[in-house]
């Protein structure tokens, strides 16, 4: 039976922990221990073609087709990730037998996850559930097929506690309907509908719009190298800091860019029926059982569905499209008075370590980071479980001294850093960061060690300005950071990322006169990505 190695604090809590390590408390340092869970796998159960109809709820239920769940290579299943695995040990407290790469069973409760069905139509019979996409803490993503437009599009259904207070759908709205002249307005997905409906757990909020292939990380995770190649990474570059360009000029801040929010657009769906569907993206599925060994109740579904992989491998990408995504923690900055950050603390700007106001500000210093990660081929900031003191040495090895009130404050800052700044030379802790500036860092991004053989165009300036930009965003100080229009303004931008943008759109252009942006992969490696 194959294996998953997790990294778990504590057995008894979910691993989600390590992603959404937001917290205002003290830095201390938490400790993780290693364990080995064994995956379970099934086919999909048969079901014969019923239909039943639920008026409180419009919601077209079907049972799912007959037929037997095909299996990936290596026993599990790639992870399309809006989160990272959940705990695999039952508390005393749990209902559900914990799953692997699948979202957190226990919240298939009043309040929570909506127990959708392959075969579901949702909105009068409109939208029909035929694959899923992802799922987050807030939320779960489904493939359907728009019975009206003949075409396929997500459905993105909140969780019943989440929906009657959700934000997104409003401000996504706001975004799509504002300067048509802004460059960055294209980056922001657009909301093609939303309703609400009753299930079993409560009302929940679904949000429609167009289908993305993957994520950037998930794109690099199945490359060879974990790179875009050069010129696609600068595009790529160009299109985020036109699109929080875009945000930052209506009043929005996002709260949580990383690359899981980054989305990449492949060629459409739209032209496969379901079976086609299905036999060029498998669907695995396990089923659900309670740890009591009780027969379940209405609020989970009979089975879990495994996301469907859509492979871009980000060094075969040719011209990458992307689309910034997740506004469920976003905010206006004129109304959100005490507003607070969801981004993995590998993410997080210093100011929400030691629990100061958020601005725009926190958007320039995350786009900075993964920026970095973006362009090469491993993070920024490099931690062992996401550990805030470790990512608060890192900040400090990379940028220097913060200000005195942080540097004060920091209980922890006498395990890295001797009173006046230096080194210590014993750091004990579970994974020692290496002192590295960030100069030093731009040569590690794995485009080269010397200016000979390193890919950017060193002799005319391309890292030292793209090292200045960093740094700018960057700046400990949030009222001393870069703005996102600055940025749009800097050296890097208009003489490496724009022009590589611009060339990438004459492509396209070229190959599709409406001017549609699609990212593009070479055939053969399109064929394999699909039946893989």
């Amino acid at each position: 039976m194959p294996v998953t190695t997790l990294c778990t604090g504590n057995p008894h809590a979910s691993t989600n922990i390590l992603r959404h390590a937001t917290s205002t408390k003290p830095l201390v340092l938490w400790r993780h221990r290693t364990h080995t869970i064994p995956v379970a796998r099934s086919r999909l159960p048969s079901y014969p073609g019923r239909f039943s109809w639920n008026a409180s709820s419009c919601i077209l239920r079907r049972s799912p087709p007959s037929f037997r769940t095909a299996h990936s290579q290596r026993g599990v299943p790639y992870r399309r990730a809006y989160s990272v695995a959940n705990n695999a040990f039952p508390s005393h407290d749990e209902v559900y037998l914990p799953g692997i790469d699948l979202e957190n069973l226990e919240n298939y409760t009043p309040g929570g996850y909506h127990p959708t069905l392959l075969g579901d139509a949702f909105h009068n019979g409109r939208y029909e559930v035929v694959h899923k996409l992802g799922y987050g803490s807030w939320s779960s993503v489904w493939l359907a097929r728009d019975r009206h437009l003949q075409r396929y599009v997500s459905l993105k259904i909140l969780v019943a506690n989440a929906s009657s207070k959700s934000t997104e759908g409003t401000i996504l709205q706001m975004l799509c309907s504002g300067d048509l002249a802004h460059p960055g307005r294209r980056f922001i997905p657009r909301l093609l509908d939303r309703f609400s409906f009753d299930g079993p757990n409560g009302r929940h909020l679904c949000l429609v719009q167009e289908p993305a292939s993957c994520d950037i990380a998930a794109s690099k995770e199945d490359s060879i190298n974990f790179m875009f190649p050069v010129e696609a990474a600068r595009s790529i570059a160009a299109q985020l800091i036109m699109g929080v360009s875009y945000l930052h000029s209506r009043g929005v801040c996002h709260g949580d860019l990383y690359i899981r929010n980054f989305l990449l657009y492949g060629p459409s769906l739209d032209c496969l029926s379901r079976d086609e569907l299905y036999k060029r993206y498998r669907l695995d599925t396990t089923p659900i059982s309670r740890v009591d060994g009780a027969v379940l109740q209405p609020h989970a579904p009979p089975f879990a569905v495994y996301p469907m992989h859509i492979k871009m491998p980000a060094d075969k990408l040719v011209d990458p499209t992307i689309k910034i995504s997740d506004y469920g923690t976003s905010f206006s900055i004129s109304t959100e008075k005490c507003p607070k950050l969801y981004t993995p603390a590998l993410y997080l700007p210093p100011e929400d370590f030691f629990g100061e106001p958020i601005t725009q500000a926190a958007d320039m210093w995350t786009l900075g980071v993964n920026l970095y990660e973006v362009l090469g081929e491993r993070p920024l900031f490099e931690s062992f479980g996401w550990d805030r003191d470790d990512i608060m040495a890192e900040m400090v090895n990379s940028l220097g001294l913060p200000p005195a009130r942080w540097w004060d404050a920091w209980e922890n800052r006498k395990e890295f850093f001797e009173p006046d700044g230096s080194w210590v030379h014993n750091v004990r802790r579970i994974c020692t960061p290496v002192f590295r500036r960030l100069h030093q860092r731009m040569w590690d991004m794995g485009r080269g060690e010397t200016p000979e053989t390193c890919q950017w165009d060193v002799e005319r300036g391309e890292m030292r300005t793209l090292e200045e930009l960093l740094r700018g965003m960057m700046a400990f100080e949030p009222t001393e950071r870069l703005t996102a229009e600055q940025a749009m303004k800097s050296e890097y931008m208009v003489k490496w990322a724009m022009p590589a943008w611009e060339r990438q759109r004459e492509r396209r252009t070229r190959i599709k006169p409406d001017g549609e942006d699609l990212g593009t992969c070479d055939a053969e490696t399109s064929r394999k990505g699909h039946h893989q």
